[in-house]
């Protein structure tokens, strides 16, 4: 796998007033593509659609947390990324995901991954946070986390796996992002795990595909 020895060139922002789903936008995207305004637009257009299919009024919106907390519903990302041609597929955690990734070509934008986190200062308190892995084209997989100072490349692929592995194996889950028509065919192919933000559960992080016999978290506000 390429290596590169440089991170700095890269665009990330860093964790601010808990906006970890702008972030992690942003930073795969490698530009201040969207601001917390363009995501809430985009929330309350899932809510109205939501509201319209059941029917009945949505007072508090589920696909942001509130208060102008950062969190949002993997709907609201999937949206986003929708815009800027990019596609946005659940990975079968019951899959391997090195031979997943070792498949990937250069539509492959990057990752984004969900993990649970919880607080040092709060006891009992659970949280969310959303992060980005960025694939160069050169292969080489870029942790954008903005909890981190900057950008830190993985050490080639066999750390990169050991490190999604990790995310897996404590209750992460991790997304595929691809460029629109250039999407990978087969088990993880978009067309079969991406979620569609016209039919995707109110107040859940996600609506997941029940074949894969996977349970959708709850949603909480982000770290």
């Amino acid at each position: 796998m390429a290596q590169i020895t440089s991170t700095r060139s890269l665009y990330h922002e860093c964790q601010s007033q808990g906006q970890c789903g702008k972030h992690t936008l942003n930073n795969l995207l490698q530009g201040p593509i969207f601001s917390t305004a363009d995501l809430d637009v985009i929330a309350e257009n899932l809510r109205q659609i939501a509201q319209e299919s059941l029917q009945k009024t949505i007072w508090k919106n589920p696909y942001k947390s509130p208060m102008g907390m950062g969190y949002y519903d993997v709907s609201v990302l999937e949206a986003a990324l929708n815009q800027q041609q990019c596609t946005l597929s659940w990975f079968d955690a019951r899959r391997d995901i090195a031979e997943c990734l070792a498949q990937q070509d250069s539509s492959m934008v990057g990752l984004i991954v969900h993990v649970p986190t919880t607080s040092r200062w709060i006891p009992f308190w659970k949280g969310q946070h959303w992060f980005g892995i960025l694939r160069l084209s050169n292969g080489a997989f870029i942790d954008m986390d903005s909890r981190l100072s900057q950008p830190t490349a993985f050490e080639g692929f066999e750390d990169t796996i050991r490190f999604v592995n990790d995310v897996l194996q404590n209750g992460g889950r991790l997304f595929l992002i691809h460029r629109t028509g250039e999407r990978p065919e087969g088990p993880n192919s978009i067309a079969q795990q991406t979620v569609s933000t016209s039919t995707a559960v109110p107040g859940s992080l996600i609506a997941p595909d029940k074949s894969f016999g996977l349970e959708a978290p709850e949603s909480s506000e982000s770290t």
